[in-house]
């Protein structure tokens, strides 16, 4: 069987591999280059004729032509650094323009003076590669912060520390002319050029890149190479065409393989805390042994300076360190600390449950406290928050007397505090609930006041009540809300968790998770009941009905659980996954050439979201499904209580032609004002007038005079309820638009429904234009 990757995956390989070719296309250039210069170096190449006469030992300056090539197509194929390379494919055509001016004019030009055209060219290296590495610097740090520049400066000083002593004390009591003069410029550029690199590498940290440790270390052989150069040259040893040139010639091929090296995304990755101390340590170390050798023997007065500026920075540089430690330090423990009690905070309970679940998963014991103030909002109320908060500063070196120094106590918010205990059994952990709560009881003073609290303490224990430390915090909960309502009785103030008594909290919290769970993980199913238009006898539309299929309690109805959405505030996800559902079955009928229309309810938490059109919008246009085929049906008592913001969210909904339905008329806070106003297109009169409209005249009146309310208003009226044929056909009589009911069908699933259609007389499924 073939196997196919994903799209995505597939999607994702040709963006690398697009991104890769520009890459490929300079390691082509550099593999084809370096082979170039490698075959120059063979015996029976080198020593040929042809060799000499068009090439004559320089090589390297087509190698270099080539190299210049290499950096610039780099450059140009690459956006990221692309002014950094540019610059230094420019510093390396500058040195080929002092080589070549060389070997064309000078080469062997007797009587040359130095410095000439040649070394105007060679020097020019130089500035432009400072700008190299000022420009990669740039693109890789946004901010350059004071321990930065420190750093820097503490290696680039130390670097160049050792570089001076190394050169003053090559050229100690040597001759210098003029030519061995100008050499050692070259030497001096170097040094800066390599203090210039140590300091951004170190500014840059971890996040250098491979381009860059190739860069650093062909300019580190280019820096040692002209030293040794510069030295030979003062000792009159220096030969043209000797090994010395194969060091500059590993320098140029270092700055290939750079140019051949994937850009690297992302910023500078800088070491913090402890890490942060390790490299001013090793330059200060580093510093002090040179000083130490100054005093030993006649050293450089200029490398010794050096030296103490690398010891000041990388003292200043470790202060800073210090000072970001201990900062650092300071705003974790802030993060985890309540700012008025000076307590452990709600995030450090969280990690606190989290080590208790390690307990707790050994078979360990641990015990969870919930003390709750009693009659504190009335002190904040009558004295003040200021007195307030004065005494919830008191409570926690109280409640402390009592605690072992392995226990942990916090505040969760407000007047709840919450302990930890390990190792406590029931009997204990609810002894130690007494003895807190009679801590709490003793009287407080506060600005000469003295003041009395009560407090209720809930205990859940693990692994007993629970074997995780987060579901025992919250059975705690529930165990002092029961310990508050009887206080007065025996429990006196404290309880711990009985699923007895305190179940029905617990049982309701796991099923608010399960409801969550099948909301998302896709355990709801929609029943469709039909409507049908009494004019034409056809199905108008259909009422989809939302179902739970719970995976251990079967298929539950919505007055199960849409109470609970309600409360734990999943009513507005749950809405949203029925209208796609539906809207995605409506799709389905109509590409099997049946349209119908289909209502949906809508929570209050839906029209008071101003985001809601927009969604519903969104999976209209996902499911290729016309507004107009959509009915969004509201409650009156919704209309009330925030009758402005509704207003708002309906009238976006008709603007872009869905249609709203009042569900449910005739039962709530009926007004004819607010009927008048609001942007519906339907009424659905409620069930209770419509079953009894036989057989009772007040409700029939009822019923025609919401009728002649509802087409004197251009609305639809859709009577529900309808159980028997007599009300169909007394509705039929009145002319009522539309009815629904068991006497047409049940709410039925998708496919059930599809087959009563098609059973139905043709002219009760209308067909798609």
């Amino acid at each position: 069987m073939r196997r196919t990757r994903p799209r995505d995956a597939q999607g994702t390989d040709a963006r690398v591999r697009g991104a890769d070719r520009p890459l490929r296309i300079v390691q082509v250039l550099g593999a084809v280059l370096a082979a170039g210069y490698l075959v120059s170096f063979l015996p029976v190449v080198a020593r040929s004729a042809a060799y000499r006469a068009v090439l004559d030992g320089d090589a390297n300056n087509l190698f270099i032509l080539g190299l210049v090539g290499l950096v610039t197509a780099r450059a140009i194929l690459y956006r990221r650094e692309r002014l950094a390379w540019s610059s230094f494919a420019a510093a390396l055509a500058a040195y080929l323009a002092g080589s070549l001016t060389h070997v064309l004019h000078y080469d062997g030009l007797v009587g040359a003076v130095r410095p000439n055209w040649a070394d105007v060219g060679w020097m020019s290296f130089y500035p432009l590669a400072y700008l190299t590495f000022v420009l990669m610097v740039r693109a890789r740090v946004r901010r350059f912060t004071t321990s930065m520049w420190l750093d820097g400066l503490v290696v680039a000083l130390t670097a160049a520390a050792f570089g001076v002593a190394v050169l003053v004390g090559a050229f100690r009591g040597a001759a210098v002319d003029e030519a061995a003069a100008v050499s050692m410029v070259y030497p001096v550029a170097d040094l800066v050029l390599l203090t210039v690199i140590t300091g951004a590498l170190t500014v840059i940290g971890r996040g250098a890149g491979a381009a860059w440790w190739w860069l650093t270390t062909g300019l580190v052989i280019f820096v040692l190479t002209d030293a040794v150069y510069a030295i030979q040259v003062l000792q009159s040893t220096y030969a043209d065409g000797g090994p010395l040139d194969l060091g500059w010639g590993a320098a140029f091929f270092c700055f290939g393989m750079a140019a051949c090296q994937r850009p690297r995304r992302g910023r500078a990755q800088r070491l913090t805390g402890t890490g942060a101390l390790v490299l001013p340590a090793l330059c200060t170390l580093a510093a002090l042994a040179m000083l130490f050798h100054g005093y030993v023997e006649s050293g450089s007065v200029l490398a010794g300076g050096l030296a103490v500026a690398a010891v000041l920075a990388a003292l200043a540089r470790t202060a800073l360190a210090f000072r970001d430690v201990r900062a650092l330090a300071d705003s974790r423990r802030q993060a985890r600390t309540d700012e008025l009690t000076g307590l452990p905070n709600r995030r450090s309970v969280f990690e606190a449950l989290e080590a208790a679940d390690d307990r707790l998963a050994t078979g360990a014991g641990v015990a969870v406290l919930v003390l709750d103030l009693d009659r504190f909002k009335e002190i904040n109320d009558s004295l003040g928050h200021a007195v307030g908060d004065a005494l919830l500063r008191q409570v926690g070196p109280r409640l402390t007397r009592e605690l072992r120094a392995e226990d942990f106590l916090a505040r969760l918010g407000g007047d709840e505090f919450v302990v930890l205990a390990a190792d406590l059994v029931g009997a204990d952990a609810v002894t130690l609930a007494a003895r807190l709560r009679a801590q709490l009881q003793q009287p407080f003073r506060v600005g000469g006041t003295s003041l009395t609290i009560d407090a209720s303490v809930g205990v859940a224990i693990g692994p007993e009540h629970s074997v995780t430390a987060e579901e025992l915090l919250q059975l705690a909960d529930l165990a002092m809300y029961s310990a508050k309502a009887g206080r007065s009785g025996s429990s006196g103030g404290v309880a711990a968790y009985d699923d007895a008594r305190d179940g029905h909290g617990r049982h309701r919290l796991e099923a608010v998770e399960q409801l969550r769970t099948g909301i998302t993980g896709g355990q709801l199913v929609l029943h469709y009941q039909p409507k049908l238009a009494l004019a034409t006898g056809e199905v108008e539309g259909v009422e989809a009905l939302v179902r739970w299929q719970h995976p251990t309690r079967g298929l539950i109805f919505p007055d199960a659980f849409i109470d609970l959405a309600e409360s734990a505030g999943l009513m507005s996800r749950l809405t949203s996954a029925v209208v796609d559902m539906a809207l995605a079955q409506c799709r389905a009928w109509a590409d099997e050439g049946c349209l119908l229309t289909v209502s949906v309810n809508v929570s209050p938490s839906n029209l008071v979201d101003e985001d809601f059109p927009d969604e519903v919008a969104e999976a209209l246009r996902r499911h290729r499904v016309p507004a107009a085929a959509l009915v969004l049906e509201v409650t009156e008592s919704i209309l009330v209580e925030d009758r402005e913001r509704a207003v708002r969210v309906l009238s976006r909904l008709r603007e872009a032609g869905v249609g709203v339905s009042i569900d449910d008329y005739g039962t709530g806070y009926s007004s004819l004002a607010y009927l008048a106003a609001l942007p519906v297109t339907e009424l659905k009169l409620d069930r209770v007038f419509v079953a009894a409209m036989t057989g009772s005249s007040r409700a029939a009146s009822i019923v025609t005079s919401t009728l002649q309310l509802a087409h004197a208003l251009d609305l639809t009226l859709v009577a529900e309820g309808a159980e028997a044929q007599a009300t169909v056909d007394a509705l039929a009589g009145l002319g009522c638009d539309v009815v629904q009911g068991y006497h047409l069908s049940r709410p039925l699933p998708a496919e059930q429904l599809w087959s009563w259609l098609q059973n139905r007389p043709p002219a009760t499924v209308r067909s798609l234009a």
